[in-house]
């Protein structure tokens, strides 16, 4: 004989009920072993009834604080096709146990506080009563500091070799720190959703990527300036010696030249070697100053390129090294600083108007 169990709630009639922002029900089927309800009637005549459903519902998020904001979310509780003329929730003064959470930890969040709210929606069928059960979740950060924080910040500190090690740094080096922190970038936005607004861990990555390309630039330029001066004192090098190897020929050209009019005889009278190294104003002399003029002119050139070229000096960049260093260090721990202390401070939760906390009716304890 096979008795089957008769459960009497089937023939009942209960409202409509269904949550409004559900997106997905794991609704289990009847006479299965996760079907789970209960109907009590008390000697007054009250039907309890109670059903196990799980939903999966939507809420409406701002990240523009993560990953140190807060969010509400909200669950809402209406009849379909019955108005409020016919049924009206209410939520029961003496049962107020019924919705007591325990510090739930989920994977991105902790509830912060809970409460209940009720109101009416209007729609063109009608007005609706409907209730709410509000939810604060706060997000845990821990998962941005270990996989995105820390290791940016581990990319910086390292892009920093060139501020102080500017001789042993390789472009490739630098290169291959930009590919790191970029390669942090792209996973970041592959884990989180695409908006359209600036986000509080994008601003973080974004500085720490700016310091890094600017090391780069900063460690190109330091080479530049050596490589500049390095130049500058071999050319300075090779002028000096070439002065002085014409000095040098120039004494040894008057020397020989006076040794000839010493042997031949000639000239041997003041007057008359006056007379022999004058030369006419003829030819010669038009070549003369045609020459000045050109050799007055290159030196103009050469002072109006002297004047354009900068000068780079040892002392340069020495003082441009330094002022880069303190500038990257301290710039980066301030930023830090402001960052840090601001941000986690910063309380940005969405105005919803069915979340009221002057209107709701009662808080849930939160142990």
């Amino acid at each position: 004989m096979k008795v089957t169990p008769i459960f009497y709630g089937w023939f009942f009639g209960f409202p409509d009920t269904f949550v409004p922002n559900a997106i997905a029900s794991k609704n289990p089927q009847r006479n299965s072993i996760s079907h789970r309800s209960l109907l009590r009637l008390d000697e007054t005549g009250k039907l309890l009834y109670s059903r196990r459903i799980s939903l999966v519902c939507e809420c409406t998020m701002d990240l523009t604080l993560f990953p140190f904001d807060k969010q509400l979310c909200k669950l809402g509780i209406e009849s379909y096709g019955y108005t409020a003329d016919h049924v009206v929730y209410k939520w029961s003064k003496g049962a107020r146990t019924a919705l007591e959470l325990k510090k739930i930890r989920l994977p991105d969040f902790t509830i912060q506080e809970a409460y209940v709210t009720s109101q009416m929606e209007s729609y063109a069928t009608g007005n609706y009563s409907r209730l709410y059960v509000c939810f604060v979740f706060s997000r845990s950060s821990g998962f941005c500091f270990l996989q995105l924080i820390i290791p940016s910040t581990a990319v910086v500190i390292t892009s920093w070799v060139s501020l102080w090690m500017e001789t042993e740094t390789e472009f490739q080096d630098m290169i291959s720190i930009i590919l790191a922190i970029t390669f942090l970038i792209f996973s970041y936005n592959e884990m989180m959703p695409r908006v359209s607004y600036i986000k509080a861990m994008d601003i973080y990555l974004g500085v720490c990527f700016m310091i890094v390309f600017l090391s780069l630039i900063k460690l190109a330029l330091v080479k530049y300036m050596r490589q500049k001066i390095m130049l500058t004192s071999d050319s300075g090098n090779s002028l000096h010696e070439m002065s002085q190897m014409s000095t040098r020929q120039r004494l040894r050209a008057k020397k020989t030249s006076s040794m000839n009019f010493r042997n031949n005889g000639e000239a041997s009278n003041p007057e008359e070697n006056q007379h022999m190294l004058t030369v006419p104003n003829g030819a010669n002399g038009t070549n003369g100053a045609l020459a000045g003029e050109e050799k007055e002119a290159n030196n103009n050139k050469s002072h109006i390129s002297d004047m354009l070229e900068i000068r780079i000096t040892q002392r340069t960049m020495h003082r441009f090294h330094w002022v880069s260093q303190m500038l990257f260090f301290f710039g980066f721990v301030i930023f830090c600083l402001f960052y840090f202390l601001i941000y986690p401070n910063l309380h940005i939760v969405s105005v919803d108007p069915a979340c009221d906390k002057n209107l709701a009716e009662w808080f849930a304890e939160i142990y």
